[in-house]
This record gives structure tokens, sequence and C-alpha cells, in this order.
């Protein structure tokens, strides 16, 4: 099994944070997970391609990627594909194919197995839509299926959050439309994101789940932050909810802020954002 030792943080975070992992995994197939998980004893996390992800520069645990949990099947409008496979290519190869529902997926730095760990979304609509189930590792190290209602999909959130459910494969059921029209709505929809994001600086997307009725960048933005930084972690100016580095930041940093973030936007309106970017420590 490929490993690498004293790996930097910034090559498997979208933030491209400062930092040493004692140890970063590439399991082949799911008995090399499986006798991986018995050596690392719970001191573990898997990853996809780090985005959503704050990792303390001081994390002595180690980090699991599925690259290698690739394949691809796809059989009239049902997509079977493992867990590590790229969502933003998956939804291309969709495309090519005439398969709509995956164009809001188009841009979003993660995998299909990340993308259902945080039901993710863009544009109004979110990976429970497309999804029909998973294959998961449980903790007694049985491949278990997962129907939709099983994974329990909110906003940002699925059971897999909350129990240790390892996603391995996912089983997506799309609806067939024109090959041109499908590619069309996935540029417009990248245009969007250009257009409104940060993307010049390493970021992780959205901080804050937006309040009901209200909107987290709007808040942030009221209480006077854009722009406030710590160290190189800054709230964008751009966007808000976007905490962008700058150059140097390290993941304490960026909880500061986020920290910071709260407080004032709390001491203003009374509203506690919710973080929806998971922390490492």
């Amino acid at each position: 099994m490929k490993k690498i030792s004293n790996a930097l943080i910034k090559d498997y975070t979208t933030y491209k944070l400062d930092g040493v992992i004692k140890e970063v995994y590439f399991p082949s197939d799911v008995l090399e997970l499986k006798n991986l998980l018995r050596k690392l004893k719970g001191k573990y996390k898997i990853i996809g391609m780090g985005s959503n992800l704050i990792i303390s520069s001081n994390y002595d645990g180690a980090l699991i990627k599925l690259e290698n949990f690739d394949k691809l099947d796809i059989d009239e409008t049902l997509v079977k594909v493992g867990a590590g496979y790229s969502l933003s290519k998956l939804a291309l190869k969709c495309a090519d194919k005439g398969l709509s529902g995956l164009e809001f997926a188009f841009g979003i730095p993660a995998t299909i197995g990340g993308a259902v760990f945080q039901n993710a979304g863009a544009y109004g609509r979110q990976m429970d839509l497309v999804l029909e189930g998973i294959n998961a590792l449980d903790d007694k190290e049985n491949i278990v299926y997962l129907s939709k209602e099983d994974l329990k999909f909110g906003y940002r959130d699925s059971i897999l959050r909350h129990r240790r459910l390892i996603c391995l494969e996912v089983f997506l059921r799309l609806k067939k439309g024109d090959a041109f029209s499908i590619k069309e709505k996935m540029r417009e929809n990248m245009r969007m994101r250009k257009e409104k994001q940060p993307l010049e600086y390493p970021s992780a997307g959205s901080v804050f789940r937006n309040p009901p009725g209200n909107s987290a960048g709007k808040l942030i933005e009221e209480a006077g932050l854009k722009g406030f930084k710590v160290k190189g972690a800054m709230v964008s100016l751009k966007h808000a909810n976007f905490i962008v580095n700058i150059g140097g930041a390290k993941g304490e940093d960026v909880i500061k802020l986020i920290n910071i973030i709260r407080e004032k936007v709390y001491a203003k309106t009374g509203i506690l954002l919710e973080c929806e970017q998971e922390i490492i420590e």
C-alpha cells in the first residue's frame, strides 16, 4: 500500500494550509482498507480532495485517500461509481452520455464520496436529488447498503458525518437529456462560480451555513468583516462567506478567524452562525 510520511497539509486541502500530516495512506481495495483501519485504531480521517476541510498543523493522525476506489459503470440512467472518483469528472462523463442531473456538481472540488458525505450542492440542487444509495463499510467491517432514506440527508449533512461509516461506492439515478444543453448549463454554472467566488485564492468553499431566511455572507459583510485577517487567513473581499488563504495560513489561523466571525456576527445580530466546514485537530 502506498504511504507518505510527514506529508504537507497543503497538498491535501483546497485551503493549501501550512503544516505537516504524520501519515497519508492510499489503500488499493477494501481488504487493504480494512487492514489499515485495524492498524490505525480510530486516529484517522477519510478524505477526498480536501475541500470543506480544515486540518490543524498539529494533527498527528493519518489521512486515508480512496483515490484508487475509482471504478465507473454507467448502465442507461443508473450510474455506479467508486467513492474516490472526481465529482466534476463524473459530471462531464455523464454529460457526454446525455445524462442530466449533475450539472450543479461541475466545478465542485470534491470526490463523489465526499459529496455524498456532506450532501454537497449548488444552484439550488444537491446530491440527495440524484442519489439512490451507497455501499459503505461499517464499524464492524461489514459492507452495507444504505438507501437515500437511510442516509438521512439534510442541508450539507448526512448520517456519514455522525457515524463510523465509510462510503465505498455510490449509486446515482440520472435522466436522459440533450448532451449539448447539459454542457451549456454546466458552462453557465462555471461562469457564475467564477464571477461570485474568490477562485483566485485557495479556500474551502462556503464557511457557514445560511441561517433560515438569511444569508451568512450578508451578515458577515454587515458586521464589517470583509478583508479581516488572522495572519494568512482572510475574509474574502469578493464573498464574505469565504475565508481565503492569502499566504502561509495554518489551520489554527482559519479556526481563530471563524470564531471571531461568529462572535462579531452574534454580537451584532444575535444570530450564531454554524460552521459547515469540518475541523480536524
